[in-house]
């Protein structure tokens, strides 16, 4: 097999560095079916022998460098015409293939060394931790006092100050016009995560202006807790790198021994969240709960007042100042059931829209988009609140699950105080609290209990409220292990011969079978009898568990006609218990799945009820999840089940489940 080299770029060895190096090429690799220079056989026939440059030692000054000249090159020229004929219709342009394109030459400088850059020069071009200025905290008091000088010319211009300690520690002491940049390290490291970003993540309309004003500032002074020597990889570095990076023209630096080597010296430039010492000439940041809180519920019950140092320290622990970073970076389209024709009159007017394809996706993604950030101003309002105030002050009190966190599968999911379930019969010393909430939209009959997956220190407090509430179904949508992961513990433990026993409850499971639909749904279905010792002669109750193995965490299942299988099969076992207390439905965290299961269930009781579904204009989907998201955190918790819930609504609608 031969090879032909055209003549594309005229690469000619400049004379001076010939002796360079010298090409070897064995006689077996040179084509004997070719009489013109520039071809080799890549596979030669009677030699073993492979080609090889023979490199002389040099200096590099004389290390050959190559003077590339664009020339005519028929043979892509040909090509290049007839592709454009085809698709053309005939009709191909004259002008050459380089034509348009700048002549230049590639070439190195013959009096410099060649320096090949170091992995590192390659990957990033941020300056190093050393190349910013230490600032020791005289010459900050300095600085601070000269940007509130009303004498100064400079005033409101001198300094940028940023405190990045947690938002805690901020709030309770800080120096003053300090802004707390409270991201995550992870997030700082990411050359992505630009200014804006950062600027994006700030919470105050206030501390945003400032932030985003960083460029009329003459310095720039970064300081955490204690730092008394700057180290590559700390969160103080990749901010002031980021800075750099953007083209900021301040003098960027970070103050040596941190917030508490300035707070031990300079008490008066210091600011306290509980109060002030002395009045203060420098603005100050104001929060105010939003005009979408409301009091409290059906369900409220009073809440002890919890004392916390300042503020709450989980302020970081809210995901959707991480996930709306990007804004709406994804649709997810609605699918539709195979062989069924959509008719108008089968569908509510607000279902209509959803239907179309040039917009349906798109207003589903703006839809979710501004619950998320309803609930992100919730929570961000939430944990500025004083919580040395009373929790009846302000409606969305997580007090409880925060000072329970032992008891949370996980950080960023806490019940509110006004709709959490209480534990009752507690005695001195007890804990009523337990990580489930009450859940049902305003116009509707039906009440949920939405609770995390026992873990095995809860087992008891789990099956206490299935007795005080009088529940009779347990829907359960999560496997017990995802991805090498523990979703959720095996609460009913090994209780099929023996009963366990939790406390004063004792649990039997007296049978288990596995349900399979025309859907691919696959439910197991247990029965457990429980019994109370304070009510010895009372007949057992008899306990409905449907474990759905099908639905992801974070996903949707295969198919809506296998959620609806199931939330039919949940009703029916209601149904048969005599609708006795609310029916408990959990996934890992008790919040995504399970509030998707709550919705599509609610929503479809409400429709059907209806008198004249087909004129509801407003979506009452959205409507649900918003008043769901307003009694326990992140109910419906993505897109793509937000989306889900549609999907399942309108196959229900249009018959697709009979």
């Amino acid at each position: 097999m031969s090879v032909g080299v055209y003549n594309s770029p005229n690469c000619e060895l400049k004379t001076d560095q010939s002796s360079y190096f010298s090409l070897h090429m064995p006689s077996a690799y040179i084509s004997n079916d070719k009489t013109c220079a520039g071809y080799f056989d890549v596979e030669p026939q009677n030699d073993g022998k492979t080609p090889y440059f023979d490199v002389q030692k040099c200096q590099p000054a004389e290390t050959p460098y190559f003077d590339c000249e664009p020339v005519d090159t028929p043979y892509f020229e040909e090509l290049k015409k007839k592709s454009e004929a085809r698709i053309n219709g005939g009709v191909s342009t004259t002008a050459s293939i380089h034509s348009s394109l700048p002549r230049s030459k590639l070439l190195r400088q013959p009096n410099k060394p060649s320096v090949r850059p170091s992995l590192q020069a390659l990957t990033s071009a941020a300056p190093p931790a050393q190349s910013f200025h230490i600032v020791s905290v005289g010459n900050l008091a300095e600085m601070i006092r000269l940007q509130t000088s009303n004498e100064s010319s400079l005033a409101g211009s001198v300094i940028l100050l940023l405190d990045l300690r947690a938002f805690s520690q901020f709030a309770e002491n800080h120096i003053r016009m300090a802004v707390n940049i409270c991201v995550p390290s992870t997030l700082l490291r990411r050359g992505s995560f630009t200014l804006d970003k950062v600027c994006d993540m700030l919470v105050s309309e206030y501390d945003k202006q400032v932030f985003g004003e960083w460029e009329k500032f003459e310095n720039i002074v970064l300081y955490d807790s204690n730092t008394e020597d700057l180290q590559e990889g700390s969160s103080l570095t990749h901010l002031c790198k980021k800075f750099k990076m953007s083209g900021c023209k301040a003098n960027i630096g970070w103050l040596k021994g941190g917030f508490m080597a300035f707070s031990s010296k300079y008490t008066d430039l210091c600011e306290r969240t509980e109060s002030s010492t002395r009045p203060s000439t420098f603005p100050r940041r104001t929060f105010s709960a939003p005009a979408l809180m409301r009091k409290p519920g059906t369900f409220t019950c009073p809440t002890p007042v919890i004392e916390m140092n300042g503020v709450n320290p989980f302020f970081s622990n809210i995901r959707q100042n991480y996930e709306l970073i990007g804004g709406i970076t994804e649709t997810v389209p609605v699918r539709f059931p195979e062989g069924i024709p959509i008719h108008a009159s089968q569908l509510p007017a607000f279902l209509r829209d959803i239907c179309s394809e040039n917009c349906g996706k798109d207003r589903l993604a703006e839809a979710f988009y501004e619950i998320e950030r309803t609930e992100q101003r919730r929570l961000q309002s939430l944990m500025l609140q004083n919580a040395n105030k009373p929790t009846s002050d302000f409606a969305y009190s997580i007090s409880a699950g925060i000072e329970k966190g032992t008891k949370n599968r996980y950080g960023n999911i806490w019940p509110y105080d006004h709709a959490r379930v209480k534990l009752g019969a507690c005695r001195e010393g007890e804990c009523d609290y337990i990580n489930a909430s009450y859940v049902q939209a305003d116009e509707s009959t039906t009440r949920y209990i939405a609770t995390q997956g026992p873990m095995p220190a809860t087992y008891g407090d789990f099956w206490k409220v299935i007795w005080e509430q009088n529940c009779s179904v347990i829907v359960m949508l999560t496997k017990e292990e995802e991805a090498g992961r523990i979703k959720c513990h095996r609460y009913w433990s090994d209780c099929t011969k023996m009963p366990c026993n939790f406390g004063k409850l004792s649990l039997l499971n007296i049978s288990e079978n596995t349900s399979l639909c025309d859907s691919g749904a696959s439910i197991t279905i247990r029965k457990f009898s429980l019994s109370n010792s304070d009510y010895a002669n009372a007949p057992p109750r008899i306990i409905t568990q449907l474990h759905f193995l099908g639905w992801p965490d974070f996903g949707v299942p295969d198919s809506p006609l296998q959620l609806l299988h199931l939330i039919n099969m949940a009703n029916e076992c209601q149904l048969e218990s005599g609708n006795t207390g609310p029916m408990v439905v959990h996934c890992s965290a008790g919040c995504g799945r399970t509030g998707a299961f709550c919705t599509v269930d609610t929503v479809l009781k409400m429709l059907k009820r209806s008198m004249n579904m087909q004129d509801i204009q407003e979506d009452v989907i959205n409507y649900v999840v918003e008043k769901f998201r307003e009694q326990r955190l992140s109910m419906v918790q993505n897109l793509r089940q937000f989306a889900f819930c549609y999907e399942a609504v309108i196959w229900d609608l249009l018959g697709a489940a009979r």
